[in-house]
């Protein structure tokens, strides 16, 4: 269906003006049903290569050697129905202190229709955008590691508009970014774990393209005494440009049986910001075979305010399948 440029107003999480359209919304899309599940949290408590999207520090602490995970949502079906997001990636713990990390997010925006104030077609284009990060991931002690990701980006055409003889037409933007990030956790005791993380994203991206992000997570795991059930609670915030610009999430996980997986959380916007406010609903599934594993994960996202009359995630929900081999 044709779609108007307004859409990338529910894509950006950062506006930081009424009239400032920032670009790149796959950087805020989060490659991870688990996370989403759980209300958007993760940078504390990711497990596997889902830590590539939420906190890549937290791969050095990987127990397999090689993974790889595909995820898909059809985004903002409750707007449109040509949006789609995806997301590849491979993890490869070199050492058991380290690891090397690679992954492509591809989003397919649909069909765009750009309009002056008087209703007059200026374009109609397909617009897309691809980001490709490699990362790495290092244990500093047996407690504590850091890590680094390089971003090449790429949107054809942007929400950038160029100016010609005719008038101003979107243009195709290339740039890159970086992430830097930090993972530590303290065993309680046997059965109790506490995690945390802080995340600095989208450095050296311009204002206009899309704003540093500053994360922060902490969790709690406690384990079933003599069995291999568990449960998780995370709290994350994020900051772009302001305290106006905090997001808060909450998620809650329990495990039985170390495979199966009854997920729930709740992620809060200010209303000046985008308003984004919904329930996550999540399960899960990991097999495991001689220290083989595979799973998939799920999830519904349930929203509870909108913008323009409408909540971008509206009939959201998405897949993540993945598998690892090998172990430490």
């Amino acid at each position: 269906m044709k779609t108007k440029l307004i859409l990338f107003l529910f894509l950006a999480p950062a506006l930081v003006t009424a009239q400032q359209v920032t670009t790149f919304p796959s950087l805020t899309i989060p490659a991870s049903s688990r996370g989403l599940g759980m209300g958007n949290v993760g940078i504390a408590s990711a497990t596997e290569n889902q830590a590539l999207w939420y906190n890549v520090s937290k791969t050095a602490f990987a127990e397999n050697i090689h993974q790889a995970s595909v995820s898909y949502t059809p985004y903002l079906a409750g707007i449109s129905n040509d949006i789609r997001f995806m997301n590849a990636n491979y993890l490869n713990s070199m050492t058991n202190s380290s690891a090397l990390g690679f992954s492509l997010n591809y989003l397919d925006l649909g069909n765009i229709e750009t309009k002056d104030d008087n209703g007059a077609t200026l374009a109609m284009y397909h617009a897309r955008e691809f980001n490709l990060a490699t990362s790495y991931a290092l244990e500093l002690d047996p407690q504590n590691s850091i890590g680094a990701t390089l971003r090449f980006l790429g949107s054809q055409p942007s929400a950038v508009l160029a100016t010609n003889g005719s008038g101003s037409i979107p243009k195709s933007v290339y740039t890159a970014s970086a992430d830097i990030s930090y993972y530590g956790f303290y065993e309680i005791s046997e059965m109790e774990k506490l995690e945390w993380g802080i995340t600095i994203s989208n450095l050296g991206l311009k204002e206009s393209l899309l704003p540093t992000n500053i994360g922060a997570g902490i969790a709690y795991t406690s384990t079933e005494q003599g069995s291999n059930n568990h449960f998780t609670a995370e709290l994350n915030l994020n900051e772009l440009t302001g305290l106006s610009d905090l997001r808060a999430s909450v998620g809650m996980e329990y495990c039985f049986a170390d495979q199966f997986f009854l997920r729930g959380g709740i992620s809060l916007e200010n209303k000046n910001n985008g308003n984004r406010k919904f329930f996550g609903l999540g399960l899960g599934f990991k097999g495991v075979v001689k220290e083989q594993s595979w799973g998939a994960d799920f999830h519904w996202l349930i929203p509870f305010a909108t913008l323009a009359a409408v909540s971008p995630y509206q009939n959201a929900y998405g897949i993540t399948l993945q598998f690892a081999i090998g172990h430490f």
